[in-house]
């Protein structure tokens, strides 16, 4: 397979769009749908995306850090968050996500970045980070959970109705929450472990 690998331009947008969701609905990395093309000012950002005969398989963004800790978990230096990252399925086997790491490395090197952080709930994702050796640097539970009856009351005085509640937590006061909360189980609002990773270099 011939892939290129190049940065995102307006042109890309639609087909961008379209193979974004298709990712998406293969995944448990992405907690929501997107309708419009992600903006990142006023941070820095890269944007790629990766193409086979003329059709993007593969898209990455990265965020930057204006300080050290501004977006990414780590504060010990300024870094890339990655935002959006994936290919297709169909194109499994390729190295196509190995080489969109690369480039995101070599395009944070180039803006003075020395490492970049991988967060993902999505098991595949997480063995995939694992294989090329990626720090583990945190991990918590993703969750959603009905909304008690005192919150209810208290927010409806505002005119306020609520579906449930959307929540994080560390993986020691997991099994807290889970006693205390009526947690959701049920797909698609079902918790996740999302696990971060980090490379530098």
């Amino acid at each position: 397979m011939d892939l290129i690998i190049r940065d995102y331009c307006p042109e890309d947008r639609n087909e961008w769009m379209r193979v974004h969701a298709v990712i998406l609905s293969t995944s448990h990395a992405w907690n929501y749908t997107i309708q419009e093309r992600p903006r990142y000012e006023p941070n820095d950002s890269t944007q790629l995306v990766a193409l086979t005969g003329g059709h993007i398989v593969g898209l990455a963004d990265v965020q930057y850090d204006r300080t050290p800790g501004e977006i990414c978990y780590v504060k010990d230096s300024r870094g890339g968050y990655v935002l959006e990252f994936g290919r297709l399925p169909e194109c499994a086997g390729n190295r196509i996500g190995s080489k969109l790491v690369q480039a995101m490395a070599e395009e944070a090197k180039r803006k003075n970045i020395r490492r970049l952080e991988f967060w993902s709930q999505d098991r595949a994702a997480q063995r995939f980070y694992r294989r090329l050796d990626m720090k583990e640097i945190g991990r918590h539970y993703r969750f959603r959970i009905t909304p008690p009856e005192d919150v209810r009351e208290r927010m409806a005085k505002d005119y306020v109705g609520i579906e449930y509640l959307y929540g994080v937590c560390v993986p020691d006061e997991w099994p807290l929450v889970k006693e205390k909360f009526e947690v959701i189980e049920k797909p698609p609002l079902e918790p996740h472990l999302c696990v971060g990773f980090e490379i530098r270099f």
